[in-house]
């Protein structure tokens, strides 16, 4: 999945072949390499096809002048941006998502290794070297393409064969595939497992040309079904799948035909980046369901009720309670707040990611390791004197996908304000209607009592 413009490997390309006959290992005997209308057995034998997961991060990675490990959103918003240390050929989840691999590009003669990437800070956890017949690909083993099998293995190819091959994370030992590219065809691309069991594989078969698209069926027969803009990386969210082409462009293939067709796929370009990408993966690719899940709890010191003139320290935890780095967005709404209350400059503090204030909204967005936390805190000061309702509500909304509240009512506080003696109430009908009055949808509202009506009327501190 890595820029094939590299000199030394063009050289080799033509070499690459291997016939179109595919020995198998095994009890399923010998599969022919299929160019044309896919057999009947092959749609018998494709998984039953899998519910479609809800969507899921892109990240790729770019090399050459430019190493980065990018974290995309499928409309091809940047989610997080962070330095590599060498160029991989390609990157991959586990199937889980919780480890991010990396094959080393070209590697040396002999040698390839794979690596541990931590996705937050892009720095290598630990590496292992790769052994068998793909580390003893000539001229270098060129790791082109990397994606993990639901049962852990690693399915990878090379710029330098036809043969596509199997790494074992856990060992480093690599072994052939029972399938290769077709003569003339290397692997430049990704292998994706779609939801309907088929294996979705990328080539190439020069420097520059579109880049071939076969699916692999389960009973390892091989299909060309298309053509898409040179490719070096594919990644998988919500059932659809998104290339990263040579240029730069983010494509989402639109459509995925069944049967063989060199023509062009249909694609849409939802990101022109220029970047120079090499690979690309989501939790997603093996073909298991794997979505970012974190939480957000909210709670505020002191309790109240609060003086005029008191200041209030409010605290927001963020926490990954998934497999998978998640982006865990939230913004806090201090509308109601700051009718009582002025902000204290320079109180606002992350321990990590971002975290801004613009006019009544608070925002925090940062990548979260699995089982790590972010600790956002700020502090308001009671207005003194407090011309507005004496009561401080805000609420805190997780805004990327897979957040929710830590607990039923767990992102809402209410803080009373003492009112001191002769003072008249400033409250007009309808003044005061909190967030945590809305309906409850899936998030958690405020803790208090109820009005006739059964609507909650907060009168004290409330959050987790």
């Amino acid at each position: 999945m890595v820029c094939c413009r590299q000199t030394v490997l063009r050289r080799v390309l033509t070499s690459a072949a291997i016939g179109l006959v595919l020995t198998l290992t095994g009890p399923v005997g010998i599969a022919s390499a299929d160019m044309g209308a896919a057999p009947a057995s092959a749609g018998a034998a494709a998984s039953k096809a899998r519910a479609v997961c809800p969507p899921t991060p892109l990240w790729a990675n770019t090399g050459g002048n430019d190493r980065r490990l990018i974290q995309y959103d499928t409309t091809g918003n940047a989610l997080s941006n962070v330095p590599l240390v060498r160029d991989y050929g390609d990157i991959a989840f586990s199937p889980d998502g919780s480890t991010l691999y990396g094959v080393d590009f070209p590697g040396s003669p002999g040698s390839a290794t794979l690596y541990s990437i931590n996705p937050v800070t892009g720095a290598e956890t630990a590496s292992l070297p790769v052994s068998g017949p793909l580390a003893a690909v000539t001229s270098t083993p060129a790791v082109n393409g990397l994606t993990s099998r639901a049962d852990g293995m690693l399915i990878t190819g090379s710029f330098n064969t036809s043969q596509i091959f199997l790494i074992d994370p856990a060992t480093g030992v690599s072994t052939p595939f029972p399938v290769s590219f077709p003569a003339g065809v290397v692997s430049a691309g990704d292998f994706i497992t779609l939801d309907d069991g088929d294996i979705l594989a990328f080539g190439t078969p020069d420097v520059a040309s579109p880049s071939p698209v076969f699916r692999i069926r389960p009973d390892n027969t091989i299909v060309q079904i298309g053509t898409v803009p040179q490719t070096f990386g594919a990644a998988k969210s919500a059932g659809s799948v998104y290339s990263f082409a040579s240029n730069g462009d983010i494509n989402l293939l639109t459509g995925l035909p069944t049967t063989a067709s060199t023509a062009p796929l249909p694609v849409t370009t939802i990101e022109a980046t220029g970047r120079s990408f090499y690979g690309a993966s989501s939790a997603q690719d093996s073909g298991n369901c794997v979505v970012p899940a974190y939480t957000v709890a909210k709670s505020a010191s002191p309790t109240g009720p609060v003086n005029e003139g008191n200041t209030i320290t409010y605290r927001l935890t963020v926490r990954n309670t998934g497999t998978v780095a998640a982006n865990g967005d939230l913004t806090d709404d201090l509308s109601d707040v700051l009718d009582d209350a002025t902000f204290v400059p320079g109180s606002l503090t992350a321990t990590t990611g971002s975290a801004t204030v613009t006019g009544n909204t608070l925002t925090w967005t940062g990548t979260l390791s699995p089982g790590g936390t972010a600790i956002v805190t700020y502090q308001v000061r009671v207005n003194s004197p407090d011309t507005g309702d004496h009561t401080l509500v805000n609420y805190a909304t997780p805004t990327a996908p897979g957040g929710t509240c830590e607990a039923a009512r767990g992102c809402t506080v209410t803080i009373d304000v003492k009112k001191k003696k002769g003072h008249k109430d400033c409250d007009k009908p309808g003044h005061g209607h909190k967030p945590d009055h809305r309906p409850d949808h899936g998030h958690g509202h405020g803790h208090g009592h109820a009005d006739e009506a059964g609507h909650p009327k907060d009168r004290a501190a409330s959050g987790h």
